[in-house]
């Protein structure tokens, strides 16, 4: 079940000459003609849409043009609130008389594997994505002690992975993916001397995240997502409980383990709501909730 795209430009065109038409998101994607109108030497470029590839109509002529690099979207806008299913298909909750969720022919419950948080409603064909929380949650620690030399807990510092000195600086993370990329491949996890040392999904909060339902959905890329992340996630908070409420799914609230460092032996939690503690720095040793997010590339 998908929404209709909602149309954001459109250009009627009569009889135009010599012009460059780029970067419209429309019916067309850039150009609509109509009434018998003409495009003539004209260049239609870098358009992208649900309906047309740069150029749309109902009738009229198109001379002497270029028309190139225009791009057909597949996936119609999505809004926080939008469920996702777990075979790609999204859409918006509908309720009947008793306040309960009507789910598409086939669907139901057990079907749902996120909800959207945030989305670029411009539906940008480059940047164009969604983000989705997951239904389910667990507590684990950031990651096992690692390598050791000698004693007591001695976690990896993360190379490349940057250590953020406050929470105001955290907060403009927004690529969780990436960190947690970082953290499953570093070395010193994945070629540990011994199995204990090894990422698991049980040990690792990354790991979890990055294993969650890995193979289901149509675009979805599942992390540990980043302070920033966590942030757009309260800011939807009451919609997206509203709806894991619905599904009788646990609410999400208290602290949650997000994918930035703050030093070797630390990283950051964020706390729902934040107004009862800012972001913290906290061992890495301690298991805190995650929930794993979701990407979808609409492209």
């Amino acid at each position: 079940m998908r929404k209709a795209f909602k149309i954001l430009f459109i250009i009627l065109v009569s009889l135009s000459y010599n012009v460059m038409i780029i970067a419209q998101t429309a019916e067309g994607g850039g150009v609509y003609i109509k009434n018998n109108g003409k495009l003539v030497n004209s260049i239609v470029t870098e358009n992208y849409a649900v309906t047309g590839f740069g150029i749309a109509g109902s009738s009229g002529d198109v001379i002497n043009c270029t028309v190139n690099s225009n791009y057909y979207l597949k996936t119609s806008v999505i809004y926080p609130g939008d469920i996702y299913l777990d075979d790609g298909v999204v859409f918006t909750p509908k309720y009947d008389n008793n306040g309960e969720l009507i789910f598409p022919d086939g669907y139901d419950a057990s079907n749902v594997i996120g909800i959207c948080f945030w989305s670029n409603t411009n539906n940008d064909f480059i940047t164009g994505r969604s983000w989705f929380v997951a239904m389910s949650e667990v507590s684990v620690p950031w990651c096992p002690n690692g390598l050791t030399n000698g004693s007591g807990y001695n976690p990896i510092d993360i190379p490349n992975l940057f250590n953020f000195p406050n929470a105001e600086s955290a907060l403009m993370d927004y690529d969780g993916k990436s960190n947690t990329q970082l953290i499953v491949d570093e070395p010193g996890f994945v070629q540990s001397p011994t199995q204990s040392y090894a990422l698991t999904v049980d040990n690792c909060a990354a790991k979890y995240c990055y294993e969650y339902k890995k193979q289901t959905g149509e675009e979805a890329k599942w992390f540990l997502p980043s302070v920033g992340q966590l942030r757009r996630l309260e800011n939807e908070l009451t919609l997206v409980n509203l709806v894991l409420t619905k599904l009788g799914k646990t609410n999400i609230s208290g602290e949650y383990w997000s994918s930035n460092e703050y030093s070797r032996q630390q990283a950051w939690t964020y706390n729902f709501p934040h107004t009862a503690k800012q972001p913290a720095n906290v061992s890495k040793s301690v298991s805190y909730k995650v929930r794993p997010i979701s990407i979808i590339y609409q492209n």
